[in-house]
């Protein structure tokens, strides 16, 4: 291959796909090449799941997807089989230890609503905290991310009807915010 990608540089599916191979066969070179490509996004996405955390749990995520190159089907996106990653980390980590995380500010729920208006967007991060582990997650997939029901579902491993009850739940509490209310 002719050289690596540059940090953040999109691959295209050929390469990713090649590079994938590659890794699954040990090649590191080929691994670290996709982290240059996936590593920010994944960061970012983790951070606003889990907050100060979120690195932590990126770092995980990595790891185990460099241990379970070999299973990765080519089903979806290697970025959308990161984030699965990262989100089961995530809630295992929650279950794990019942403390609660800070959450980072979520700034794509509140695009738009209230960039300028300190006292909204804490009120939403407080309304986020609040939610329950598989809430969170699935409304940051959901809202944050922009993924449709059935791709969180899939992320989440978890049967259609479930995530969109968790969905559900999180818009319940997240909309009086969203439209200048109080919880």
């Amino acid at each position: 291959m002719a050289g690596a990608p540059a940090r953040g540089r999109a691959l295209s599916g050929n390469e990713e796909a090649e590079l994938v191979r590659r890794a699954a066969r040990g090649d590191l070179a080929a691994f670290a090449a996709l982290v240059r490509a996936h590593e920010a996004a994944l960061r970012r996405f983790t951070r606003r799941l889990a907050g100060e955390d979120g690195d932590d749990i990126a770092q995980d995520a990595l790891l185990a997807a460099w241990r379970a190159l070999g299973q990765w089907r080519a089903e979806g996106s290697f970025a959308a089989w990161l984030r699965t990653i990262a989100t089961r980390r995530f809630l295992d980590r929650r279950r794990a230890d019942a403390v609660r995380t800070k959450l980072a500010p979520v700034d794509t729920i509140v695009d738009g609503c209230c960039r300028q208006d300190v006292e909204q967007r804490l009120a939403i991060d407080q309304a986020l905290a609040a939610l329950g582990p598989r809430e969170r997650a699935a409304a940051l997939i959901v809202f944050g991310e922009g993924h449709s029901h059935g791709e969180a579902a899939a992320m989440l491993g978890l049967p259609l009807g479930t995530l969109k009850s968790l969905v559900a739940r999180a818009r319940v509490a997240l909309i009086p915010l969203l439209e200048g209310g109080q919880p």
